[in-house]
């Protein structure tokens, strides 16, 4: 089940539910001070989103009940345990809390074995599956402000079960200390647990020439039949399409659901000189709001 030796994939799964960590509570129960935010950066203007109707959205004004919650190990050689109470919200904002602490959990979500952890983590997916073949062209766009720190990997992305059969779709992956940069691709194949595309060239990393980690930024994909788009603070910095990269026409049909997470480690970490001992003891990943739109 989905141990996908890559270096840009965080995967979801298929699995009973025994050991499905989505069938876990929403929300924590534990207290802790989050960082004041200073809500600066980018965000839409009228102008930035003319012609595009919203479908659907999450300000993280309520509860997270629009969401499935993990709860266990995760896969890809990640270092975190992710539970609900590494989740909050304040003030319109969900927080992604990581965490250095000694914990003991399950393995993955495909084995009851247990084993410790020496981080925690939050990972959420919308429970709402979206498909551009239903409802036109799609632009999947989040607003958020990024974590700091060697080894941390926050992530928003799609992807549907079981892996790769209804896709991936990775809209921005964080690698550790390199805040001016990164990573969009995608992955789908027609058997479980094997992906068609060669990711080291469907794979794509974005020097942004500023620090991702200091204000809110965009991050968005417009997914349609032929190709999908990525932007940052509503500006193209990458394009996947059908003509030039082979399976992105066989996602058209396909339904996915938006993760948000921050893993510890991991194969996107595969090559580099990953200190461990860097982490830090804690880090938060902000999200000030997802949304969804449909082409008018």
């Amino acid at each position: 089940m989905k141990k996908l030796l890559t270096l840009c994939a965080f995967i979801i799964f298929s699995c009973s539910s025994d050991n499905d960590p989505r069938s876990e509570p929403k929300f924590n129960v534990k207290e802790t001070v989050l960082p004041t935010v200073s809500n600066i950066g980018f965000d839409y203007s009228t102008t930035d989103i003319e012609g595009w109707e919203l479908i659907w959205e999450d300000n993280f004004n309520g509860d997270l009940s629009n969401w499935n919650v993990w709860k266990g190990g995760a896969f890809n050689g990640e270092l975190q345990f992710y539970q609900p109470d590494n989740l909050y919200i304040d003030k319109g904002y969900l927080f992604i809390e990581q965490l250095r602490e000694s914990i003991t959990g399950v393995a993955s979500p495909t084995t009851s074995v247990t084993k410790s952890f020496d981080f925690t983590s939050g990972r959420l997916e919308t429970i709402e599956l979206y498909s551009p073949s239903s409802k036109g062209t799609l632009r999947i766009a989040a607003r958020v402000k990024l974590p700091k720190g060697e080894g941390l990997a926050p992530s928003f992305w799609n992807d549907g079960d079981p892996w790769p059969t209804q896709g991936q779709i990775d809209i921005m992956e964080l690698r550790g200390g390199k805040t001016n940069e990164y990573v969009t691709n995608f992955f789908y194949g027609t058997e479980p647990d094997t992906p068609l595309n060669n990711p080291a060239i469907t794979g794509y990393t974005h020097d942004t020439g500023i620090d991702l980690t200091e204000e809110f930024h965009i991050f968005d994909a417009v997914w349609s039949q032929n190709s999908i788009v990525f932007s940052l603070d509503g500006v193209e910095v990458r394009t996947l399409s059908s003509s030039e990269f082979p399976y992105v026409e066989e996602l058209f049909n396909k339904n996915q659901q938006v993760v948000l997470n921050t893993a510890v480690g991991g194969l996107i970490f595969e090559g580099e000189n990953f200190n461990v001992a860097a982490v830090p003891a804690k880090s938060y990943f902000i999200i000030d709001w997802v949304k969804i739109f449909k082409q008018q």
